[in-house]
């Protein structure tokens, strides 16, 4: 009965720790950067916490493992503790190899937003122009390649999120009122204005924000993006928005944002030297 406890134990072990490497390289793989390699981590740390009476054990079982291994005098230790070298190893690696992030803060933002305004404007109005009532897409790329694509038609109750093909390509968009050729006329709005992605909805619908969203850059899992209103900010909303680290109100209609894909985010590093300054 011993013995078979101990394979058990030795197999759950083993399997854990197989799962952590599976893990780094996953990460690794699917990582833009070294600070997304980081942030992806944030989601696990998230379930540790809310699953901690799940996770908690296995935790354990794979730090007891390493200290168990040490030192390897069995041919089963040495298994495991090459496993573990590896882990650390693969992971620095991966840290090594991506490269690092462009930074961004509040007021890298603001020298972008007053270089480029007229040509952002000019954006949001000609998106707006082509887009069909009830209608809205989000665009946003990441090394020139396509990282999110929606498109939304209301009316029609039609919403798409994934293309098979790029023949797919010109018959998605016509269902909300944009070609191709308006679309090539986008991407090159969007790269003189030096915005990478935008989510933009031509809506007719009260419960919606009255706003378009322009993205700059790209910071690990965050992303560093303008929020256009078509409205002046009410006192409520600017109240809103300054009490949050993500947000910055530059304007009466113009505010930074910065969100990330885990919870609490990066925000805005020079939130309060920035604000303190204007």
């Amino acid at each position: 009965m011993k013995n078979v406890a101990k394979y058990l134990y030795r197999t759950i072990e083993l399997l854990l720790v197989l799962a952590v490497t599976y893990g780094i390289a996953t990460i690794g793989i699917h990582s833009h950067d070294n600070a997304e390699m980081t942030g992806l981590l944030s989601p696990f740390i998230v379930a540790i916490v809310w699953c901690w009476f799940i996770t908690l054990p296995l935790i354990i079982i794979i730090i007891a493992s390493f200290i168990r291994a040490i030192p390897p005098k069995t041919l089963y230790k040495k298994v495991v503790l090459s496993i573990h070298v590896f882990n650390i190893l693969l992971w620095s690696l991966f840290y090594l190899i991506l490269p690092e992030p462009t930074p961004c803060d509040a007021a890298i933002m603001e020298q972008h937003y007053k270089k480029h305004k007229k040509e952002m404007e000019e954006l949001c109005n000609y998106v707006h122009a082509t887009l069909d009532d009830s209608c809205s897409i989000v665009l946003n790329y990441r090394n020139e390649k396509i990282e999110e694509f929606r498109l939304d038609n209301k009316r029609k109750g039609f919403y798409c999120s994934k293309l098979n093909n790029e023949q797919e390509l010109a018959f998605e968009l016509s269902r909300i009122g944009i070609t191709v050729q308006e679309l090539s006329i986008i991407r090159e709005k969007m790269n003189q204005a030096g915005i990478i992605g935008i989510e933009i909805d031509k809506k007719c619908n009260q419960y919606s924000d009255d706003k378009d969203i322009l993205l700059y850059r790209w910071y690990g899992v965050n992303k560093y993006q303008f929020a256009i209103y078509h409205h002046v900010l009410t006192k409520e909303e600017k109240q809103n928005i300054l009490r949050l680290n993500q947000f910055i109100l530059y304007n009466d209609s113009v505010v930074f944002e910065s969100y990330g894909g885990y919870p609490g985010g990066r925000g805005f590093p020079d939130k309060e030297t920035f604000e303190r300054s204007k």
